[in-house]
């Protein structure tokens, strides 16, 4: 079921199943910024990363002894048991409540809200992960939204590019055949703070930068200065990812990252997710702008 939130300049559609977001149009000129899903290129529009990012090694994570099976992306994509309330017609939340299911899939008790908000030109993300357990929990969250890029006869997907706010020297993490990360890393060529998008750039699957030094980037096209702006300031890790020749690029900002051919399966030394204590709440927000 889609639900539907707007103000005076963009309206947005939400999948209840996965919470995904399906549409984001500009209300006076009706442009797309979410690609439209082909599922012969990809099934999904914007998967909602929780509480782990990328594919599990062994397909499962082990916490005191006992194994969990763990779904890639985790426990919320693809999930149609999350509770939906509207607030006003811009805002809107998504929330999934540790339970039996859960609990077969990941240790702990939660709470788990994702809540969408519009704010004039720009669509705020909102995470909020709750520990309802004894003992503190670990976990990983995640984008993974896919922007349209306007490709046809006179655009091609090299005519995008992906500003940085500065020159950065990009190593990107590469995947291997496993799904999982490397050790390797590649450089990936930048100029004049730009990155440009190409039919063979993610052959190899995604790019994925971690511990990555700034807090936005945008996705526009090079004979343009402005395009779409996402903010990520509170996530270390930037992935970015296509189907190659799609008309789509996915931004995607990460809290963890997926598992290391050499990562332990034991939940408590995943080497980069987050901990919070019992009876507290963490918030985390991606902000896309509409320039």
């Amino acid at each position: 079921m889609l639900h539907t939130i707007e103000n005076d300049i963009l309206i947005c559609q939400i999948e209840s199943n996965g919470a995904e977001i399906r549409s984001l149009k500009n209300k006076m000129t009706g442009e797309e910024y979410i690609w439209q899903i082909d599922k012969t290129i990809w099934g999904s529009s914007s998967p909602v990363l929780f509480p782990a990012i990328g594919k599990i090694k062994s397909g499962k994570v082990v916490y005191k002894g006992k194994s969990y099976e763990m779904p890639k992306h985790g426990i919320v994509r693809n999930n149609n048991n999350l509770s939906f309330k509207q607030h006003g017609v811009s805002k809107c939340c998504f929330t999934l409540k540790s339970s039996v299911t859960t609990l077969k899939q990941y240790p702990f008790k939660f709470i788990f809200s994702i809540e969408y908000v519009l704010l004039e030109n720009r669509l705020k993300m909102l995470y909020h992960i709750e520990n309802k357990d004894m003992v503190p929990i670990f976990f990983a969250c995640g984008g993974h939204t896919a922007y349209a890029c306007h490709i046809n006869d006179t655009h091609k997907l090299s005519d995008y590019v992906i500003e940085f706010p500065s020159q950065l020297s990009l190593k990107a993490n590469q995947l291997g055949s496993s799904g999982l990360l490397t050790k390797n890393k590649k450089n990936i060529e930048s100029i004049d703070n730009t990155l440009s998008l190409s039919d063979t750039l993610f052959n190899n699957d995604a790019l994925v930068f971690s511990n990555l030094s700034c807090d936005w980037i945008r996705l526009r096209q090079k004979n343009k200065r402005k395009g779409i702006k996402i903010h990520f300031s509170d996530f270390p890790n930037l992935a970015l990812w296509s189907k190659p020749s799609a008309d789509f690029v996915c931004i995607e900002p990460w809290l963890g990252l997926p598992d290391q051919e050499d990562e332990s399966i034991e939940l408590t030394k995943k080497t980069n997710y987050k901990s919070i204590e019992p009876d507290t709440f963490f918030s985390i927000a991606i902000e896309t702008e509409i320039e």
